[in-house]
């Protein structure tokens, strides 16, 4: 499932508490800044998160790195796997968005999106391979001594 950025910073704005307190909705007169700052700013964040997602391709094509794809609008999906989009990156946007009003809570944010970018690295499924036997010869010990 293909998680928006809408999604995203419906998350984030629950996080902060910014929310309607009535109805719920994050689309208020005081989270319209927020709303307009949202793309801009968590588009400076996938790159740190694509090669935590399962759908990173380590393979450099062309001398270049992989990026990740930018989003353009609240509308457009985010191509990483949906544990970073609903773990991870409503907490580095709530971080982004609070930076200057509160730096404490900035920090917090902050903070645990490391973490949790940590906990989905760890999440995500090893590959086996071989490894190929350059020296030849060594894997018994012949060429060592105990003394």
């Amino acid at each position: 499932m293909a998680i928006t950025v809408q999604e995203i910073f419906d998350i984030a704005i629950r996080l902060m508490d910014a929310q309607n307190e009535s109805t719920g909705s994050t689309d208020t007169a005081d989270t319209k800044e927020y709303n307009l700052r949202t793309v801009s700013l968590l588009n400076s964040v996938l790159d740190k998160a694509y090669p935590y997602s399962d759908n990173y391709r380590e393979a450099v094509t062309g001398g270049k790195r992989p990026i990740c794809p930018k989003v353009t609008s609240m509308t457009d999906e985010v191509q990483l796997d949906e544990a970073i989009c609903t773990a991870a990156l409503p907490y580095a946007l709530a971080g982004l968005l609070l930076l200057e009003e509160d730096p404490t809570r900035a920090n917090f944010f902050m903070q645990m999106f490391e973490e949790m970018l940590e906990q989905c690295r760890k999440g995500l499924p090893a590959m086996e391979s071989t490894v190929e036997d350059v020296y030849g010869g060594i894997e018994y010990g012949q060429f060592g001594a105990w003394l």
